[in-house]
């Protein structure tokens, strides 16, 4: 059994300072051996395509940040919806925001994609407590 909870982990943010600060806790608490770092969902759609085609390694989990320009999570997720149906593959996803608006956080409850919707800065074991919980999807 792999010392990593997942494998690939695609994290999904326009902060770059959110990515590294995720990126650091996501590998001292080896959750995933590797993080492909995307600062738009535009681009994150163009890598689960390419994934898809075997071009990009498919992640087992994904992260992403709910308030993006251009694209924001809720926007994102009704293109991955598609691509779900296309793949027929499911990584954990959880959105990652410090949102406090009750319509952002009722939508996120919502949607059948999102597993949970952790606040920042990321707390480790809260995303390893909802893989763990969702190891069914696998």
């Amino acid at each position: 059994m792999s010392e990593f909870q997942v494998e690939y982990c695609l994290l999904i943010d326009d902060n770059v300072v959110d990515r590294f600060v995720h990126r650091r806790l996501i590998q001292h608490h080896k959750i995933a051996r590797e993080i492909v770092e995307i600062d738009s969902g535009k681009e994150a759609l163009e890598f689960l395509n390419d994934a898809l085609e075997g071009k990009k390694p498919m992640p087992d989990l994904i992260l992403l940040d709910l308030m993006m320009p251009e694209m924001d999570g809720f926007q994102f997720l009704k293109h991955y919806e598609m691509w779900v149906q296309r793949s027929k593959v499911r990584p954990y996803l959880f959105m990652v925001s410090s949102t406090e608006d009750d319509r952002d956080l009722k939508r996120a409850r919502e949607n059948r994609h999102i597993i949970r919707l952790l606040r920042k800065p990321l707390i480790p074991s809260l995303l390893r407590e909802g893989i763990d919980q969702n190891s069914d999807l696998k």
